[in-house]
């Protein structure tokens, strides 16, 4: 994929300051104790210092670009609308790959196209950087939760976690009052988007990760009343449907292999990007270079008529299988080497399940857009004036980046009418 040259710029005036995990209103307020000090049988280096930061750069830029596109590419095709968030699933990985080792830490480098002691420090930063929006909200938030019955977790894993991510790490019975507890700090943390992540927990699981992104954006220039117009979207089988168009002019038409596209400012400097494919979505997605679009879709300079249907719906997806497509295998299996988790040092962890749950409005005011994703850990014993126009008229990919070109949700409409 190719590198994108012009982000030599902070990478940053987007994604959020981890959240840590406080007891939401409604739910059980009894805290469950933290995970207790043990000496830790695998030292972690992060642990030993505090974090220092790295400016976002061309390599977080085209690491989480290129990890975006691949993830886009494997996850396959869909006849539904689907929204994800490759963000969250990178930052969820970044802080896992910090208890792997040997052929493990490798995998989790390659996919993450970065060492783990490099994500961190950029994500630390990238995180901090996110708070500053005033306009615009996006947060992002972790935690990890421990199975008190199960598994004592690495003290070093903990302040790892907690020190460059802000997540707080936590120990408790795996039961149904787990189950609310941290479904209830998903609904808390998405701002009511996702009510919930899990409908149950393996009390036999060891571990969860998880891990939430929220864009809640005002574009720059609102859609008035006569922007918003009734106009026919062709559904990829071939029928139609009478749906809104929120219609503007833009300065930003761009072209890229397979299709044509635009984008429209959110404020602080967020981009909705816009593309409609010569063919089907699927060969588009399939063939896309996202990079060329991020750099393309920023200020063109050249006018288009532009349209994007009014849309809301929400995707549920397991994210096993593009994991291990994007080069993560051996964390799943009985060999993996991932004992920089536990106390004890064990090798005796694997990743059991990903699951992604997400969520997205768009409409003349702006955009909301809500990512959970979990990681469910099991055990070895478990196992110029020219007149242009892009009207999204069809089944269509889009993305939401920061200024400097990072995805935080990406996605594609079959039909803007179903939720």
């Amino acid at each position: 994929m190719k590198k994108i040259q012009q982000f030599t710029a902070a990478l940053l005036s987007a994604l959020t300051l981890f959240s840590a995990c406080a007891a939401p209103t409604g739910t059980d307020q009894t805290e469950p104790p933290a995970i207790e000090a043990h000496s830790a049988a695998i030292p972690l280096p992060a642990a030993g210092k505090e974090p220092e930061g790295a400016e976002a750069d061309a390599l977080l830029a085209d690491a989480v670009i290129s990890f975006t596109e691949q993830f886009m590419k494997k996850i396959g095709p869909s006849d539904a609308n689907a929204v994800y968030s490759p963000l969250s699933l990178y930052y969820a990985l970044a802080l896992t790959a910090n208890g792997a080792s040997g052929e493990t830490a490798e995998e989790f480098e390659a996919a993450l196209g970065m060492s783990p002691e490099q994500a961190d420090e950029y994500l630390y930063t990238l995180t901090g950087r996110l708070a500053e929006s005033d306009e615009t909200k996006v947060s992002v938030s972790s935690s990890v939760w421990g199975n008190e019955a199960r598994f004592t977790l690495s003290p070093d894993f903990a302040s790892v976690a907690r020190k460059y991510f802000d997540a707080d790490a936590e120990s408790l019975p795996f039961d149904a009052a787990a189950v609310q507890r941290i479904n209830g700090w998903v609904n808390e943390k998405t701002d009511g988007m996702i009510p919930s992540l899990f409908s149950t927990l393996d009390p036999e699981s060891p571990l969860v990760l998880v891990n939430t992104v929220l864009f809640d954006g005002v574009w720059e220039e609102e859609y008035e009343d006569r922007d918003v117009r009734p106009g026919t979207f062709a559904l990829a089988d071939g029928g139609t449907k009478e749906v809104s168009f929120l219609r503007s002019e833009e300065y930003t038409y761009f072209e890229t292999a397979g299709g044509k596209g635009f984008s429209k400012d959110y404020k602080n400097g967020y981009r909705f990007i816009g593309v409609r494919p010569d063919g089907s979505v699927e060969d588009f997605v399939a063939g896309m270079d996202l990079s060329e679009i991020v750099a393309r879709s920023k200020d063109s300079g050249l006018k288009a008529d532009c349209a994007v249907p009014k849309f809301e719906y929400e995707t549920e997806a397991g994210l096993n299988g593009v994991t291990k497509e994007l080069g993560i295998e051996k964390a799943f299996t009985g060999a993996a080497e991932l004992g920089g988790l536990s106390a004890s040092g064990e090798n005796n962890i694997f990743i059991d399940s990903i699951l992604q749950k997400a969520k997205i409005i768009l409409n003349e005011h702006g955009t909301k857009a809500a990512a959970a994703t979990g990681i469910m850990f099991g055990t070895t014993a478990f196992m110029p004036e020219e007149h242009r126009e892009v009207i999204l008229d069809k089944p269509f990919f889009y993305a939401i980046v920061n200024a400097d070109g990072i995805p935080l949700f990406v996605g594609t409409v079959m039909n803007p009418e179903n939720q």
